[in-house]
């Protein structure tokens, strides 16, 4: 018998703890062919791709004292009482196997997935001062998310009640980004709104359809593992390649001896109601989403930072930008709902020769679509892959992502705009340094679009970057954008100053 996991360690404040017990199904009748040993209590299974890009990512952040942890918090419906919420948690376990599994790391370095069948989750209770509940939730949550949640010594999931004169008013998760990516959570919040919460706290375009048989993390890796998920891996890989042997070499930066601050990873938020306007009348006159048209600047400031290239066919120069984009592989209906990381970043070249700044959205958007379709793949054989083109090339090349658009249910403005219209709205922009956890990245821009508009966060590495780097990169985004909107003939390629 297999002892089941730890849970996690409670939060740096007082509060009791109350179990939160589940039983689920024997794993070992429910075991899937090639899915490893399994007995009573536990199954075994290889960790699948995306698991396997998050937790190097997770094992990253953890040197920086982060943990890569995605919160949640739920306000509760009235009447929700302290057994009801234990009982919707228990079925939450129970129902998404992902949530009561570990990482297993043994002395080979051999790293696997163990889906236990029973076990309790620890659920810390705190009591807000009187009038300051909101806040206190807050506070809780925050305390949930900051500290690095080791998956494989506890549960991917930490949990917090937080209730007022006895009374529960909220639900704080955090879950490890081992366990679930963003789109893994639309049927875990449908799950709490169904049962105890007042709504999902991060509103979405569409949610998966209702009746759909969701594979767990086991059923996933066996996948991979069969045929077609090896031909999968092939189509990805070739596609890789071929990004790999055009995208431009990573530009050396010149030595700079001054004190590097710390921390080391820095992130630079910003919002811009000029840029929005941007964005979504670039989009009105393509006929492309306003990803695309972000995704678009993104390439031709990676174009415009290197030189022209000879054509593969030897009958010119051509000057490709690339960006790596966070591919979601929810397209079949048993990946739809799932709960687990179905995410990783592929590389998306595209050709700025002679291109419009129009035009380029439009190859971008041909250059996305194959980019999506041809998915993740396992990240060791990505890795040897670019290595392997980058000795050929006898260049540097930075595989890390670029772009992470995570779309919710938005009002930004997709029409015309005007230069008096962009020169009003400019003074509004908001930059400023903020704290967030690091991702394995030179520079990774995320793109939160709600009807508040466009949020970008871009994290530099200041081993790489300075921190003026990230300012100027956001400056020159916002201006070629901007000039995008105004001129249907906008060259493609800035001048990055």
């Amino acid at each position: 018998m297999s002892r089941p996991a730890p849970s996690p360690a409670a939060p740096p404040f007082p509060a009791r703890t109350v179990p939160v017990p589940f039983l689920a199904p024997d794993t070992a009748r429910e075991h899937v062919d090639g899915a490893g040993p399994a007995d009573g209590d536990a199954s075994e299974a290889p960790l699948t791709w995306s698991q396997r890009y998050y937790l190097a990512e997770v094992d990253a952040a953890r040197a920086h004292g982060r943990g890569l942890n995605v919160p949640r918090l739920y306000r509760l419906r009235p009447g929700t009482t302290e057994a009801g919420t234990v009982t919707a948690l228990s079925e939450l376990l129970v129902r998404y196997e992902v949530l009561r599994t570990r990482v297993v790391r043994d002395p080979a370095g051999t790293v696997r997935q163990r889906v236990h069948a029973r076990g309790a989750l620890h659920l810390a209770v705190h009591e807000a001062p009187a009038g300051a509940v909101d806040d206190h939730a807050r506070t809780v949550l925050d305390g949930l998310v900051t500290p690095p949640l080791d998956v494989t010594e506890c549960w991917p999931l930490r949990a917090a009640l937080v209730t007022e004169d006895g009374h529960p008013r909220y639900l704080a998760l955090a879950f490890s980004h081992v366990a679930v990516d963003a789109y893994a959570l639309v049927p875990v919040s449908e799950h709490l709104v169904a049962r105890i919460a007042e709504a999902d706290p991060v509103a979405r375009a569409a949610a998966p359809a209702a009746g759909t048989v969701a594979r767990g993390p086991r059923e996933q890796a066996a996948a991979e593992a069969s045929p077609a998920g090896r031909k999968a891996a092939g189509r990805a890989l070739r596609h890789a390649e071929e990004a790999y042997r055009r995208m431009p070499a990573a530009v050396n930066p010149a030595p700079d001896t001054r004190p590097r601050p710390s921390p080391r990873h820095r992130f630079l938020h910003r919002t811009s109601p000029a840029l929005d306007l941007a964005v979504g009348a670039v989009a009105a006159r393509t006929g492309e989403s306003p990803a695309t048209v972000l995704a678009a600047a993104l390439v031709a400031l990676d174009a415009a930072g290197t030189g022209p290239v000879p054509h593969e066919d030897g009958t010119g120069e051509t000057r490709y930008g690339a960006v790596h984009l966070i591919s979601a592989n929810r397209l079949r209906p048993e990946t739809a709902a799932a709960v687990l990381p179905l995410s990783q970043p592929v590389p998306c070249c595209v050709d700025t020769a002679g291109a419009t700044f129009q035009e380029l959205v439009r190859r971008t958007a041909a250059a996305s679509l194959r980019a999506f379709r041809a998915g993740g793949a396992p990240p060791d054989e990505l890795a040897a892959l670019l290595a392997t083109v980058a000795r050929e090339r006898g260049v540097r090349l930075d595989a890390t992502p670029a772009l992470n658009y995570r779309p919710r249910f938005t009002a930004l403005p997709v029409r015309p705009t005007t230069a008096g219209e962009l020169a009003a709205a400019a003074p509004r922009a908001v930059t400023r340094w903020t704290e967030a956890d690091p991702w394995r990245a030179s520079h990774y821009l995320s793109a939160d679009v709600d009807a508040s508009g466009i949020r970008l966060l871009l994290q530099v590495d200041t081993a790489v970057h300075p921190p003026e780097w990230a300012e100027r990169r956001l400056d020159a985004l916002e201006r070629l954008l901007c000039a995008a909107a105004l001129d249907a003939h906008c060259p493609a390629l800035p001048t990055l100053g």
